[in-house]
């Protein structure tokens, strides 16, 4: 049986390659390959327009053709793009690209490598295409339905991402394996191709908005046929953000620091990240290190003066939790003040799927004025 001290450790490693997805540098991609031009396809199909307009990280294309329609979908993976075509009806020829990867849609049995794709899937109510889940244990997941379904074995634990059981996921069957490629989990993309597994790669995590991170709802609403519920819950999010932000546009801009420490490192995501773009869109100014991971002397200069400060971890309970890290912490002045804020267990999954909550608990937080009798979601304040 696991131990409750490397149960706590795999879930800070965790919050961790969290954290560090929001601390992640954008890179200028390379240019992607799906034009709007006709032609790119066959002269028996009709393209639309790409409709994705947040995210940078993939396109979305609708066509149509004689007993065919679908996506012409395109995402980054590294330095590249990978060319996906999601069709149902009779199997399109496509002739703008080479060798595309084929999709018959609807994904009816899936295999995901992470809670992200569950919001993304919750948010549509598509959970039910979910079979299997990298999973491997060591955290609570916040999706009831889905927790109830892994204990009942309805989704199969597959094992962790960067080393799932590929003789589960062969017994799944699965009509496809969505999954994300970065430090530790870059070989399962090679194993899934040399096993022949269908994969696509689901780049949300380079995103640098908070809004562009959520528009991959509709990368799985195409997947899974519910277009329609993803442009609904999509565009419900841009509402609500957008009335936060008028709401505190002329409210002044109180300044924000988000850390998290760990073995003395300094994981604070840097100023191009959604963590910092999500501030900003609660009126506020983030403050922030050069770069990620640094050390604490760096923290304790960048974030001297900040008026507000997110210790990105729900196992800090209290002020003295913060202080025991390292006793100069309470010369800073959120601390002195005590406007110190942890994040909710619950954080990492369910304030994805409801970023527009994430970012008005950050502008309640810091136009309290504003938000009165306002009750948190997502974050706790420290005493």
């Amino acid at each position: 049986m696991r131990s409750k001290n490397s149960a706590v450790a795999a879930i800070a490693v965790l919050a961790i390659a969290c954290l560090v997805v929001g601390c992640a540098q954008t890179v200028k991609p390379a240019k992607p390959s799906i034009k709007n031009q006709s032609e790119n396809l066959s002269p028996q199909l009709v393209m639309g327009k790409n409709i994705v307009n947040y995210a940078k990280n993939f396109r979305l294309v609708p066509f149509r053709g004689e007993n065919c329609k679908g996506y012409l979908l395109e995402v980054r993976n590294g330095n590249s793009w990978q060319n996906y075509i999601l069709y149902t009806g009779n199997k399109p020829n496509v002739l703008f690209v080479k060798n595309p990867v084929y999709i018959k849609i609807p994904v009816k049995r899936m295999v995901i490598m992470s809670s992200t794709h569950i919001a993304m899937l919750e948010a549509i109510n598509a959970t039910d295409c979910i079979i299997g889940y990298m999973y491997g244990g060591g955290y609570r997941i916040y999706f009831p339905d889905v927790a109830k379904k892994l204990k009942e074995g309805k989704i199969v634990d597959v094992g962790k991402p960067w080393s799932p059981d590929y003789e589960k996921i062969i017994e799944l069957h699965p009509q496809l394996v969505v999954i994300y490629t970065a430090t530790g989990t870059s070989k399962v993309a090679e194993k899934l191709k040399d096993l022949h597994i269908p994969y696509v790669v689901d780049s949300e995590w380079k995103e640098n908005t908070p809004l562009g991170r959520v528009e991959w709802v509709k990368f799985f609403g195409a997947l899974t046929c519910r277009e329609e519920e993803a442009e609904q819950y999509f565009s419900k999010i841009v509402e609500n953000v957008t009335k936060v932000e008028e709401k505190v546009r002329n409210a002044g801009r109180p300044t924000l620091a988000w850390a998290l420490i760990y073995h003395g490192r300094v994981y604070m995501p840097t100023n191009d990240t959604y963590v910092a773009n999500m501030v900003r869109d609660a009126g506020c100014k983030y403050v922030c290190a050069n770069s990620s991971p640094t050390d604490i002397a760096t923290l304790l200069k960048v974030a001297s003066n900040a008026d507000y400060f997110v210790y990105a971890s729900y196992f800090a309970k209290n002020l003295t939790y913060i202080k025991n890290i390292d006793p100069r912490l309470s010369e800073l002045k959120a601390f002195r003040n005590h406007e110190v804020y942890n994040i909710t267990p619950d954080y990492w999954q369910l304030g994805y799927l409801h970023t527009d909550r994430v970012i008005e608990d950050l502008a309640a937080i810091t136009h309290p004025r504003l938000f009165k009798n306002y009750k948190l979601h997502f974050f706790v304040r420290l005493k």
